[in-house]
This record gives structure tokens, sequence and C-alpha cells, in this order.
């Protein structure tokens, strides 16, 4: 008879590997035998799609509530969610990120990513906790909503920074796309400014009011190595200038990538905006590229 070895490993290692592994597989192994039946609601983090809790209703929030009762006090390190609110069968009111992330903040998270895969029709605006998280190290923003911020962001971990179509509230409407609040307050700035390891940033949006910084944030100057700024971006002056802004202020940046994702723009356009970029690199290091 072949032994399970698999199985008498420590449930330590046995959640370690559940990790990896989307959460609709790491759920599937429960059935495996009574020793993997709970397994799954120990794991350190969450992947979630929410086509996976089709039809919609009370499933994913069935879900939600026991696996946070099940790990209540205990750490998170990674919560990631796909999610569609509008889909063939109607709207749907089971993904209540606003009261999820604050939940999810309180337990140490170290790992947020959210992806809205639908253009949005109603207010996912992240909650304050978002910006002054003393754990997260990577944050990654897909068309969802940025807060227009009364207060400086302290995120003193974070080294990853993703932001990608999101929009803020303006005079009750939504804004795409634009990182400026109406106050003339930079999103870019306030987080930047307040992610002093900061060592990776992507930017994949449109900026069509100019960012004037008057100090240099402390991650430019000492840890950020890594800019990739959406192509649509260099379309407008605000957005050569908050290049050439990376390219003049950053000591030790190595690479500054032009994206063509979700841009119509070819490789042979993109490649033509790299000479209105004319400042001097900060860094010898550095390489300007296009992809």
């Amino acid at each position: 008879m072949c032994c399970d070895r698999i199985s008498e490993l420590p449930d330590s290692l046995l959640t370690h590997i559940l990790s990896y592994l989307p959460t609709k597989d790491s759920v599937k192994t429960s059935v495996l035998s009574k020793r993997w039946e709970f397994l799954w609601l120990k794991v350190s983090g969450l992947d979630l799609n929410t086509m996976d809790f089709l039809p919609y209703g009370e499933a994913l929030l069935s879900f939600m509530d026991r696996f946070l009762d099940f790990n209540r006090g205990s750490c998170l390190q990674t919560f990631k969610m796909k999610y569609c609110r509008y889909t063939e069968i109607g709207y749907d009111s089971s993904i209540r990120l606003v009261e999820w992330i604050p939940e999810l903040v309180h337990r140490r998270l170290q790992h947020l990513v959210l992806e809205n895969r639908d253009v949005p029709r109603r207010l996912d605006i992240m909650p304050d906790c978002i910006y002054m998280s003393k754990t997260l190290v990577s944050l990654k923003l897909v068309l969802v909503g940025l807060k227009e911020l009364k207060f400086a962001v302290s995120l003193p971990c974070l080294k990853i920074l993703h932001l990608e179509n999101n929009y803020f509230r303006h005079d009750n409407y939504l804004c795409y796309k634009e990182y400026v609040s109406d106050e003339g307050r930079s999103i870019i700035e306030n987080l930047i400014s307040g992610s002093p390891v900061l060592e990776n940033v992507t930017l994949e949006a449109f900026i069509k009011d100019l960012i004037d910084w008057t100090n240099v944030p402390q991650c430019l100057s000492s840890t950020l190595e890594y800019v990739r700024i959406g192509v649509n971006i260099m379309r407008y002056k605000a957005g050569i200038k908050l290049v050439n802004y990376f390219l003049e202020n950053s000591a030790v940046l190595k690479k500054l990538t032009l994206s063509c994702k979700n841009s119509l723009t070819d490789k042979r356009e993109a490649e033509s905006y790299k000479k209105l970029l004319t400042s001097t690199k900060l860094s010898p290091r550095c390489q300007v590229l296009v992809d």
C-alpha cells in the first residue's frame, strides 16, 4: 500500500504550498480527506476571482465571512481579487470591498491586489486605512477609486506601487484616469512622498494636469529602481514633465519603461516619445526602454 507522505507534512508547510494556488483550487483540496478538510482555511492569503462564485449572491459573502471568522485575530499576508460587479444576471452587491479592506489591513496585510474588470458605475473608493498601513509591501489597484486625500500618506513598508486606470470622486461624479484632485493636491505626489522605501512604480493612466513637486521624495533619492509609465501619459505635456522628473531626480533608478499596454500606440511611435525626454539622468545606470 502506498504511503501518503504529503499528508504527513506539518500544517505550516501544507498551507504554505496551498498559498501558491488560486483560492478556488486550494478549496478543492478539502475533499481529499479529513486531514485536508480545513487546511485551506489556514492559508496566509486569498486569490479570488468573483466569476468563480457564479451565480452571484450569498456565496461570496458566506465564503468571506467563514474565512475571516475562522482566522479571527491571525495575520493575512496576501489578498488578491479580480471582480466584475455587472454581469449577464445583473448587479452583484456581494462584493463589499469597503467593508473587507479595513479588516484585512487590521490583520497586517502585506500584499493587496484589486482588479476591477468592468467600467465602474458605482464608487469603490479605497478607505483611509489603505493610505496609512504600517505593513503593506505591495499595492496594485486597477479601475478602483482613489480617495481625495486630506492628509499625508504614511506607507513605511511599501516597495511596489501599481496604479492603473483609477478614478476619484469629484462633485459626486467619477473622474477617470486622473491623479490630481479638485484641490490641486497630487495623489501621485502624496502616495510616493509617503512611501520612503518605494522601489518599483507603475502608472498606467492619463495625466493632464501638471504636477509640481517642490521637494524630492525620499524614495527617489535612495530606493526607487524601476518606473513603468503608460505611453498614453506621454501625449500630454504633464506626462512628459512627470517622466522627466523621474529621470532628473531618481538617484538609483535602473530602468524607466514606456509601456504600450492598454494603448493603440505601436512601439515605433512610442520610441519617438523618447526624444521628448530632454532631462539629464541623475542615475548613470538608468536605461529608458519601450515595451
